[in-house]
């Protein structure tokens, strides 16, 4: 009879996994904490209703491969490039700080200097699953501790492969097998380049002639198991390798295509992965010599809490951001149970000390989601106890910031923040940017715009830049926590400021609202409007009826999610008639003539508020304005003295 012993094990793996992340969805945690949390308790330590450990472990690891190859594929070279100074800055800045304290830590408790150093090592890589995994959640990737935070997992991870390449030098094996190592790993990365460069999109696009949706989807599969599996020959994590299959689908069209196509996949084996996580916490041991396990375990997270800390500041970071990236990154990591299992093999590690890692390095992910919701408050608050304000103004700023009155605070130097510029200069009215990365206060200084270095959510660089004297403060930034917290402060000092936020999820709109922001745009909403309107100019409608139905559908979607005594958001519907856009026929008997000879108001009904000639718009034109061809008349006016005025312009009686 066969054993079904595994797909038993699979099925109370996925059984607890639903109920976990269900109750504690429930609770408003993290569905992470309930995956960790069914792990212990099903684990060989706790109820031992999992058999065969291994086999889950195995699957589990796949989850973390499919992780990083999303994580590649949201990032292209260029845009990985850009992250380059807080990879080479934060990321080595960071293995440092941990790496010296951890060796003095275990010399200090009396361990060999060869088993201090891969301790180290291993204690000095973070969770990129779980903190990615975190952020994801939150939508705070693209913020300031996110890039961050981001930028010393992937410097750890690269640096996982010299880990890896050091361990049998300390266990005295021969140099020449890690000069092969290193050979086989540049060989690798260079087939990979050209692979990526030259032959991979071609393979796709022949993959996609055959219209197979099931061909694709086992194509990017192959590829990440391949590449994967070339790296662990070259001695690389698989999971590297699989994030640079991600990194080279990244550049080509098809990249959200086979995103869509694993998101489900990862969900599923991720789940499993930090149940496996959960079963390796050894509750014999904990209960044992639980006040070592648990002092370790602090210190730990301490050492790991101001190395990550004090590596953002490096960075130029303010102290919010330092001790926010800090509360993210004090945890241990999956590639630390590689590694400490690793150096065990090699005779580098105790087996006594292995096993208490293992309980460390597991307590503190499972302690990671629970700190982690907490962490943008307690780094709120202790910013504000210690840190001074968090801003870099010249006194030259100085002077033009203390002279400004009646300007606008736009706090991000992005995409929306600059267009938000470009708009305020074409009617000349005064503004200034602040913004917390460097590279972005660089660019716009060099492009000759006002840009300060500060953290917008202070009170203190909101003062420095004159929000009690300020129109508008307009947010064009992606942290959500940030956002509440810069409304908050501005409505505080400033009670007649006019704030205009700008938000990735229409259900944040209310919850700004009711903190004082005066509108607020959603992406998700706006984005679905143009896409309406896009496609409405393609059936040839006209843009004065779409203009109308968009602005009929903002302030009905607007006033329905907030509260009823509030303004309507967006453009206010016209009262009286509707607005429509009439371009002159070639042969209009009105060519040539005046507004006020052709009288469109006593002979139709309709008023001329705006002519557009050559893409440029003259609104409330004077009587003598005289209509030449080309022109596209902006008309007001029921439908029926609309349809009056086209059929005057047509030559046909009014």
């Amino acid at each position: 009879m066969p054993d079904h012993q595994f797909l038993i094990d699979l099925l109370i793996l996925l059984a607890l996994a639903l109920g976990s992340a269900l109750i504690f969805t429930r609770l408003r945690l993290s569905p992470v904490i309930g995956y960790l949390v069914s792990g212990v308790v099903a684990g060989p330590y706790g109820l031992h209703l999992i058999r065969n450990v291994e086999e889950v472990e195995l699957i589990a690891e796949f989850g973390v491969i499919l992780l990083l190859f999303t994580i590649g594929l949201e990032f292209s070279v260029s845009r990985l490039l850009r992250l380059k100074r807080l990879l080479l800055g934060g990321g080595l800045a960071q293995m440092l700080i941990c790496g010296a304290a951890f060796i003095g830590l275990g010399t200090l408790f009396g361990l060999e200097f060869k088993a201090t150093v891969p301790l180290a090592m291993a204690l000095a890589l973070s969770s990129t699953a779980i903190v990615l995994k975190l952020l994801g959640e939150r939508g705070e990737i693209d913020t300031a501790h996110g890039r961050m935070a981001l930028g010393i997992l992937l410097a750890q991870d690269l640096a996982v492969v010299f880990f890896l390449v050091a361990l049998p030098l300390l266990a005295g094996q021969d140099l020449t097998f890690s000069i092969w190592k290193i050979t086989k790993v540049v060989l690798l990365l260079g087939g990979l380049l050209v692979f990526s460069r030259y032959l991979l999109q071609p393979m796709l696009l022949s993959i996609l002639r055959a219209r197979s949706q099931e061909l694709f989807r086992l194509t990017i599969l192959a590829l990440i198991l391949t590449t994967a599996w070339l790296t662990g020959e070259a001695g690389l994590s698989l999971e590297l390798g699989a994030f640079l299959a991600g990194l080279a689908l990244a550049e080509s069209p098809y990249a959200h295509q086979a995103l869509s196509d694993i998101l489900p996949f990862r969900d599923t084996f991720l789940a499993i992965f930090f149940v496996s996580i959960g079963m390796l916490v050894n509750l014999d041991i904990v209960s044992a010599q639980w006040p070592l396990v648990l002092g370790t375990t602090v210190a730990v997270g301490v050492v790991k809490f101001f190395a990550a800390a004090l590596a953002t500041s490096l960075c130029r970071y303010p102290l919010r951001i330092a001790l926010l990236t800090g509360l993210l990154l004090f945890q241990a990591g999956e590639f630390s149970f590689v590694f400490l299992k690793e150096a065990t093999d090699l005779a580098l590690l105790p087996e006594s000390t292995y096993q208490v890692l293992l309980a460390v390095i597991a307590l503190s992910m499972i302690a990671t989601p629970l700190i982690a919701g907490r962490a943008e408050s307690w780094a709120a608050r202790l910013s504000g106890l210690f840190g001074r304000p968090a801003i870099d103004l010249h006194p030259e700023m100085h002077e033009r910031t203390a002279n400004l009155s009646g300007h606008v605070l736009i706090a991000g130097y992005g995409l929306s923040g600059r267009n938000v510029g470009r708009v305020l200069r074409r009617f000349d009215i005064p503004h200034l940017y602040v913004e917390l990365n460097a590279d972005n206060v660089s660019r716009g200084r060099r492009d000759g715009e006002f840009v300060v270095y500060g953290d917008v959510t202070s009170g203190e660089v909101l003062h420095e830049l004159g929000v009690d004297r300020a129109r508008a403060l307009v947010l064009a930034i992606n942290d959500p926590a940030a956002l509440a917290r810069t409304i908050s402060t501005a409505r505080q000092s400033n009670p007649d400021l006019y704030i205009l936020a700008r938000t990735r999820y229409v259900a944040e709109l209310e919850p700004l609202c009711q903190l004082g922001a005066d509108e607020v745009i959603p992406d998700e909403f706006e984005a679905s409007l143009q896409l309406g309107a896009n496609l409405m100019r393609r059936f040839s409608l006209s843009e004065g009826r779409i203009l109308h139905v968009l602005a009929d559908l903002r302030q009905q979607h607007y006033a329905s999610l907030t509260r009823g005594d509030a303004p309507p958001h967006g453009l206010s519907v016209l009262e009286g008639g509707q607005l429509d856009y009439l371009a002159v026929p070639e042969d209009s008997p009105g060519l040539g003539t005046s507004l006020a000879e052709i009288n469109l108001r006593n002979r139709t009904g309709v008023t001329v508020v705006g002519v557009i000639r050559q893409e440029r718009t003259i609104y409330s034109p004077a009587g003598s304005f005289r209509i030449e061809q080309g022109d596209t008349l902006m008309l007001l006016g029921s439908r029926e003295d609309l349809r009056r005025a086209g059929e005057l312009l047509h030559g046909q009686p009014g």
